[in-house]
């Protein structure tokens, strides 16, 4: 491939290749530069560290960055410090031809960050932006992280996140896609540490041919850990969406559990949906779970909400709305949820 091109979100074990959904490819269209976010709240102690960094999209792209010497930010939560409130940093890309952001995060024993991240671009924009974050939680320390997208129609945004835990850690992961042209994302969890937990929500409203691609893999490694994966979306408007979900019960995690749940809402007949739940399992004493539900709203249910006055496309909506909120009221942080809320108003009113 060129020098500018790239394979992204590839699965670790492939399925078959005329499916075509063992991987994504990725062109970058022009010239990197560092973006800085603005940031509301104090942030962790910033510390100087070598620019190491490796994500979980393609170890190719992270050469590539490296080779580009763009910078890593890296900050450390010092042991049994909490954040009060949640720390928010604003990505407003789009200014430039390809925006990239990176960061490395150190939650040492017994503290808990509280991070919250909110994106979009510039209106019109049809630009791109990358954002990789690195994150290490020690003995007991906890991490709750929130990310919003809201990008303009035109607008390519990519994610690369990597977490790791040790002994007892803990993570809460919400991620919320509410527009743009196209989302990559990779998260990839290493449950490294003897009972370790891993709760990711995943929430996505998709529309006129937008695209969503995401790549997850969770890695049991330590004893009893656990992992639970929930992903709702809706899609409508010739959107397509590419889920790959892998819990990967390593040999030596015994007592291990992970599930994985997908709920994906088809409003239209011309969507495009995708799936792969993959489980693999090299040890007993395990429990791996997955299941999906796809399509459209049941007969019962429409009958009900017909007969209360709603028409068709009015019930579909309210139950699109409905799985959002659900997603939203769960960070448990009123500033968060009404930021999102008022993005989420913000959208309705320019669909009307």
């Amino acid at each position: 491939m060129k020098e500018n091109q790239f394979i992204i979100n590839k699965m670790p074990v492939p399925t078959f290749r005329w499916l075509k959904m063992n991987e994504a490819k990725l062109e970058i269209p022009g010239e990197l530069t560092a973006y800085q976010p603005s940031v509301e709240g104090k942030l962790p102690e910033r510390i100087e560290k070598e620019n190491d960094f490796s994500g979980s999209m393609s170890t190719a792209l992270d050469d590539f960055f490296r080779e580009e010497r763009l910078p890593v930010q890296s900050f450390v939560l010092r042991e049994g410090v909490e954040s009060p409130d949640y720390i928010r940093m604003h990505f407003q890309n789009g200014e430039n031809a390809v925006e990239h952001s990176a960061y490395c995060f150190t939650v040492e024993e017994g503290a808990r960050l509280k991070l919250f991240l909110a994106i979009e671009s510039l209106e019109e924009s049809k630009n791109m932006a990358f954002l990789q974050e690195k994150f290490l939680l020690k003995k007991n320390a906890k991490l709750d992280l929130v990310v919003a997208v809201k990008n303009a129609k035109d607008f390519a945004h990519l994610q690369d996140f990597s977490f790791v835990l040790e002994e007892k850690a803990k993570l809460k992961l919400t991620s919320l896609l509410l527009s743009g042209k196209s989302h990559h994302i990779s998260y990839q969890i290493d449950l490294n540490g003897d009972k370790s937990e891993a709760e990711l929500h995943l929430d996505y409203v998709l529309s006129q041919k937008e695209k969503a691609d995401f790549n997850l893999v969770v890695n049991h490694r330590g004893k009893k850990t656990i992992s639970n994966i929930v992903a709702d979306g809706v899609l409508r408007e010739d959107a397509v969406k590419i889920f790959r979900g892998t819990i990967d019960l390593k040999h030596g995690a015994k007592g291990a559990s992970g599930t994985e749940q997908e709920n994906v809402l088809l409003m239209d007949d011309s969507v495009v949906n995708q799936t792969i739940p993959v489980i693999l399992c090299d040890e007993d004493d395990v429990e791996g779970n997955h299941g999906a539900s796809i399509g459209r709203l049941d007969e019962e249910s429409l009958f009900y909400m017909q007969s209360r006055g709603l028409s068709l496309e009015a019930a579909y909506e309210l139950v699109a709305e409905a799985r959002m909120e659900n997603a939203i009221h769960s960070i448990m942080d009123k500033r968060v949820e009404e930021y999102i809320e008022e993005e989420l108003r913000g959208m309705r009113s320019e669909e009307e």
